[in-house]
């Protein structure tokens, strides 16, 4: 009986205690140029050329990534008592508890396989009282370790860093932390000790301004996050690095803030020229134009706008400046338990589809994903154990295989243990590393590090629901470690392949031929690995294309 990777998977969790912090909702995003619920734009697409309905394009793919601490430890969605039903939680589990390298590797490992161009990491900055102080909500000096992840797991040339300044939380949460105020925005029940953010009262190049508002936009974020992302790791359109800003509703009535948010942007693009010898790109949310009206003629330092989403608009582009963003979500879900709620259906994966067709039929240069660890909003890409909105494991990262600009590699990486369905013929998790369940999971010692499946048997079988094949042939090569010989066997879209020897290896990691087929056309096919006989370790198998 095919054993569902884990059953009844209700996680109940957390969702932020300030207002909208960890929501990057946008509820005054105004209509979109073209309304979301048009397949085809007003302008001519170009057509597909293998019938599956996805058009060649250059579109640059990239999602929102947190990875503020609770996140990372796996405790913002566990516990009773929270707003939210959390079924996106992730089918990676960080054994043991408190394994930061395993989380960050899993997550760059999920991206290299997804086909994403770039990652936009969530910043939200640190505090001048730190480390007296410190609240680990997106602290950028952490994207060191994304960085170390993506050398360790063998990816660095999979993706690009871009930057998010999460502006409620960077400029005004992280700003009354530091004042005292506890990490939140401005409450007006509690007035005395939440005040209103004070640009508007603030003269701008003044010493003031520099110690009550610019230090938290760019000494203790922005700053810090180039500093830890090398250069050659940052992800640029046209040569400048993008930096994406979030909503700023918190700055003021609309144009109460007239020039200042101007000055604010010139001056972080001044900052970043004169310290890291780099013109950035600046793409906010549309919210600013109404906040400080100066932004919406073609400034400078203000590179793009985007119209976000809201339950409305799942899926928006905007144009500025030459330079076309779209924006989507896979799915949203929040407060379903305590009132409030706001839902956006995933229907079986094919809102995201529609999100990314719209944007990139509307020729988007950019797309911006909402969020690809949001399990906040049940807006997450990640490999999940939620049955009620993903219908397996690897849904949402084929999806943005599919229809990324390289849905089709040369060489694509499969890991054993990240499978979507298998059999085990014992009991638990031998090692109770990865995942949960029957699969046997172990951190594995080969050259890229990750895990791998162990103490296989007869009978047991590993299966992904799809993986791409190119027209023409491909050519299997499993990795694989083993003290005795083994026999395994590939079946792909039902037919069964032939049984291949595993010559035992001393427990030395071996690469082999494992399948030959040869399609008519590319497309997305079932791959069942079988366990004929004997006891090998699994890593991982590549799919190598035009041999």
């Amino acid at each position: 009986m095919k054993y569902k990777y884990i059953k009844d998977v209700v996680g109940l969790c957390l969702l932020a205690a300030f207002f909208s912090f960890v929501s990057c909702l946008d509820n005054d995003t105004p209509p979109i140029e073209k309304p979301p619920g048009t397949e085809e734009p007003d302008e001519p697409v170009k057509p597909d050329d293998d019938g599956d309905g996805i058009p060649e394009h250059n579109t640059l793919l990239g999602t929102l990534c947190g990875f503020e601490g609770d996140l990372r430890k796996g405790n913002i969605y566990k516990g009773e008592g929270k707003p939210t039903t959390y079924y996106n939680v992730p089918l990676f589990e960080a054994y043991p508890e408190g394994s930061e390298e395993g989380w960050w590797d899993n997550l760059v490992e999920e991206i290299a396989y997804s086909g994403l161009d770039y990652v936009t990491a969530n910043c939200r900055g640190l505090q001048p009282s730190y480390p007296a102080k410190y609240v680990d909500q997106g602290d950028p000096t952490r994207l060191k370790d994304l960085v170390a992840a993506m050398e360790r797991r063998g990816v660095a040339d999979k993706f690009k860093i871009a930057l998010f300044d999460d502006c409620p939380a960077s400029w005004e949460a992280a700003r009354n932390e530091d004042l005292g105020r506890g990490y939140a925005g401005y409450d007006a029940s509690n007035p005395e000790n939440r005040l209103p953010y004070p640009l508007k009262d603030i003269e701008v190049g003044t010493q003031e301004f520099q110690d009550s508002i610019y230090q938290y936009i760019w000494d203790y974020n922005l700053r810090l996050a180039f500093q830890n992302v090398p250069e050659k790791y940052l992800f640029k359109y046209n040569g400048r690095p993008v930096v994406f800003f979030w909503g700023c509703s918190f700055v003021g009535a609309e144009g109460s803030v007239r020039g200042k948010l101007v000055y604010i942007f010139d001056q972080v693009r001044a900052d970043c020229m004169e310290e890291f010898g780099m013109d950035p790109l600046l793409i906010v949310d549309q919210d600013w134009a109404k906040r400080d009206p100066e932004l919406s003629k073609a400034t400078e330092s203000l590179g793009g706008l985007n119209n976000w989403f809201n339950m409305d608009n799942p899926y928006t582009v905007r144009t500025f400046k030459d330079l076309t963003v779209g924006v989507g979500v896979p799915g949203f879900l929040v407060n379903d338990l305590q009132g409030n709620k706001m839902f956006l259906d995933a229907d079986h994966g094919r809102l995201l589809e529609k999100a990314l067709s719209f944007c990139i039929r509307s020729y988007s240069d950019l797309i911006l994903l909402e969020g690809f660890t949001d399990v906040l909003e049940n807006a997450a890409y990640w490999r999940s154990t939620d049955e009620v909105y993903y219908d397996y494991p690897n849904q949402r990262l084929n999806i943005i295989r599919k229809w990324s600009s390289n849905p089709y590699p040369e060489e694509f990486k499969v890991e054993a243990e990240a499978c979507d369905y298998y059999e085990d013929k014992s009991a638990g998790n031998s090692s109770n590393q990865y995942r949960k369940g029957d699969l046997d999971v172990k951190v594995c010692n080969d050259e890229w590090g990750g895990w791998c499946v162990t103490d296989t048997e007869e009978g047991e079988w590993l299966e992904w629901v799809e993986l791409p094949f190119s027209k023409g042939q491909s050519v299997i090569k499993i990795r694989y470690a083993a003290n005795e010989t083994a026999q395994i066997r590939f079946d792909i879209d039902g037919v069964e392949g032939q049984v291949v020897e595993l010559p035992a290896t001393g427990g030395n990691w071996n690469e082999v031929d494992a399948a030959t087929v040869t399609f008519d056309n590319r497309g997305w096919r079932k791959v069942v690995l079988n366990v004929v006989s004997g006891n090998a370790d699994l890593n991982y198998f590549t799919i190598l294309s035009n041999i």
